[in-house]
């Protein structure tokens, strides 16, 4: 491998009909301190302009590869990107999102120091105006006071090639990654205390190629799906550094996914948690009742969905409804799956289980 493949950071970008917002998409990635990356735009043969304007960025930019691809989803998209890929490192990001301009120099300075396998920063939740950021809650707001307080007094931040500064240098943004912002995880606590408390994203997180290896994205689920990668990696890593510096911007839906209509793809997340949950019960049998209890809960979030469908189209999904309420006792019946349940769900569930046709329909009353 040539030695500017040597360190080089792959980008795997699937897109379809994302004309709109690529573009800002790319220049974020054009405009990082850390040069030395490939950009891998896997298009399903977009009908939007997508294709022709990725195609004149690339006759500026030769680290902008467009790659036109039959329309068979994100999975076998990045799968695609992972054969294709020349870099040492790796990482995923969703067309219609952006970096901040120092991410790849901040992950890869955490990757060198920590000598982890996995280096992962925060995000913000982003509506795609330049204003339009959103805080995920009054706690998080707090954690960023803190965490200038924290960068003020810090002695020592790293550089984007891993060194250390001191002093006022140490102090001068945000961007720079305090030591004491890092943590480094094992794989147990990584599964515990991340994956297992809602972080399951594939993006805002820098790869070394060697910790895939062969792993791939799971094609047959369309919900889920990163997080089983992540799962699928656990056995080949040893480390994952986290910093709370936010250096992806993820755009939101406005309108809000509970908002859109059940459709049968979204068992997905209940079939991705049962093979989670073998995973975990078999390498990691103290988080057992932690992630079955999330199988009831993605369980109920399905029912949720197709209780708010008008009552003749929620009669169409009968088997389905079956389905969840088996995932639900599925989950329930693990040891130590209920004491690990939101308090909200221990009675929504007992409900459910006991008669879903009758929670169904104070649901739906609830919420239509």
């Amino acid at each position: 491998m040539e030695s500017k493949k040597q360190g080089r950071i792959s980008i795997i970008m699937p897109v379809y009909n994302g004309v709109s917002w690529i573009g800002e998409c790319i220049e974020s990635i054009r405009q990082q301190t850390d040069t030395n990356w490939e950009l891998l735009v896997l298009d399903d043969h977009s009908t939007d302009g997508t294709t022709e304007l990725v195609l004149k960025l690339a006759e500026e930019d030769s680290r902008i590869l467009p790659i036109l691809r039959q329309k068979n989803g994100v999975s076998a998209a990045r799968n695609e990107g992972l054969e294709k890929a020349q870099g040492e490192f790796i990482m995923f990001v969703d067309a219609d999102d952006k970096l901040d301009s120092q991410m790849l120099s901040v992950l890869r300075a955490m990757l060198g120091q920590t000598e982890s396998d996995l280096a992962v920063c925060d995000y913000y939740r982003w509506n795609g105006k330049p204003d339009g950021i959103y805080n995920r809650s009054e706690e998080l707001l707090k954690m960023d006071v803190e965490r200038e307080e924290n960068a003020a007094r810090a002695k020592k931040v790293l550089r984007a090639d891993g060194t250390e500064r001191a002093g006022a240098e140490a102090v001068s943004q945000q961007r720079a990654v305090c030591v004491e912002s890092v943590r480094v995880y094992n794989r147990s606590e990584y599964v515990s205390d991340y994956l297992l408390r809602g972080n399951t994203r594939c993006w805002s997180v820098l790869y070394r190629r060697s910790a895939i290896g062969q792993i791939r994205f799971r094609e047959d689920l369309s919900i889920g799906e990163d997080m089983m990668f992540l799962m699928d990696l656990l056995m080949q890593i040893s480390s994952v550094s986290i910093t709370e510096y936010r250096g992806y911007f993820y755009r939101i839906n406005e309108q809000g996914a509970m908002l859109k209509p059940f459709k049968p793809s979204y068992m997905d997340e209940i079939k991705s948690w049962e093979l989670a949950c073998r995973l975990v019960e078999k390498e990691f049998p103290s988080q057992k009742g932690r992630v079955y209890s999330i199988l009831a809960v993605s369980a109920m979030l399905a029912a949720g969905k197709i209780a708010r469908l008008p009552g003749a189209e929620r009669k169409k999904y009968q088997t389905e409804v079956v389905q969840c309420r088996s995932a639900v006792q599925k989950g329930l019946a693990a040891s130590g799956a209920k004491e690990e349940l939101p308090k909200g769900y221990r009675i929504k569930t007992m409900l459910f289980t006991a008669c879903p046709a009758l929670y169904l329909a104070l649901y739906h009353h609830w919420k239509g």
